[in-house]
């Protein structure tokens, strides 16, 4: 148990901490650079330990990879354009609303039971999302508001298709390729259009650190479902936004509003109850 709670732990800081790094690296690159940087260090790291390792890249199941691969592409573009225009704490908030929509999502489209624990964790989301955002107010821009909040609805289809490859037999490692090697082959075609270039030599150790962080929050996440219960696991995934609150005030001077806090808050605890209503636990984040 001990050993599931800080590998959770310290997959929580490693998804703050990527994020933090992104957004420094916004300053000078967009969102589909930024995917790009981080899928490519993935790719490579993931291929090398395959070869290293006798693993096998290979699958069968092309379609069930593309489109969670696409739905994970998607909300990895939409957190990180939230990433570039909204404090680090917030993106990250935003992020972890997946759980509620994934919730909606069975419930409405699959006619999957919502227990009334989830209905009400849904309610409670919500109106910590209104909380947070405050329409119309100026702390955080409307468009990188309902982009966060996108990056969330979709991030749910593509827990759907982690849901699917792993009834497959499908081992995470290679889900985490195949998404990590579709947003290398999505970013690439879209560099010469978007008026990039190749990086310079400065900038490497920051771009390393994106992807580094990234691998890191999924490798120790991995180590926490497979050393523990689920539940504790899932739930304790949700200290990436505490994280992510103590690096804005740390780097960026940033502290929340007492609104902020309040909706961060909501949506944390809307998290956790869908966890507890629905059992098994939340999927891992990507």
């Amino acid at each position: 148990m001990s050993a599931a709670v800080a590998w959770m732990l310290v997959s929580g800081l490693c998804f703050a901490a990527s994020g933090a790094f992104a957004k420094a690296a916004s300053a000078d690159y967009g969102p589909v650079e930024l995917m790009l940087y981080r899928c490519a260090f993935i790719v490579l790291a993931i291929a090398v330990y395959a070869r290293a390792a006798g693993l096998v890249l290979r699958t069968r199941l092309w379609g069930a990879h593309f489109a969670r691969s696409a739905a994970g592409v998607s909300s990895l573009l939409f957190f990180l354009y939230c990433l570039s225009q909204a404090p680090l704490s917030t993106a990250v908030t935003l992020n972890y609303t997946s759980p509620l929509f994934l919730a909606l999502i069975t419930g409405l489209v699959l006619r999957e039971r919502v227990p009334p624990l989830a209905v009400a964790a849904i309610v409670l989301g919500f109106v910590g999302v209104v909380v947070l955002l405050q329409p119309g107010g100026a702390e955080v821009p409307l468009l990188a508001g309902l982009s966060g909040l996108a990056g969330g609805a979709v991030s749910a289809l593509a827990y759907l298709g982690i849901r699917r490859l792993g009834a497959a037999g499908e081992p995470e490692w290679r889900t985490v390729f195949y998404f990590a090697l579709l947003g290398l082959l999505t970013g690439l075609p879209a560099l010469p259009w978007l008026g990039a270039s190749l990086p310079p030599l400065a900038d490497l150790p920051l771009l390393l650190a994106v992807g580094a962080s990234a691998l890191g929050a999924q490798l120790a996440m991995t180590a926490a479902y497979a050393r523990g219960p689920t539940l504790v696991a899932a739930t304790l995934s949700y200290s990436g936004v505490l994280f992510a609150a103590l690096i804005d005030v740390v780097l960026w001077r940033q502290v929340p509003a007492a609104s902020g806090w309040i909706g961060m808050i909501a949506i944390v605890a809307a998290g956790v109850m869908t966890v507890l209503a629905r059992r098994p636990a939340a999927p891992p984040r990507r």
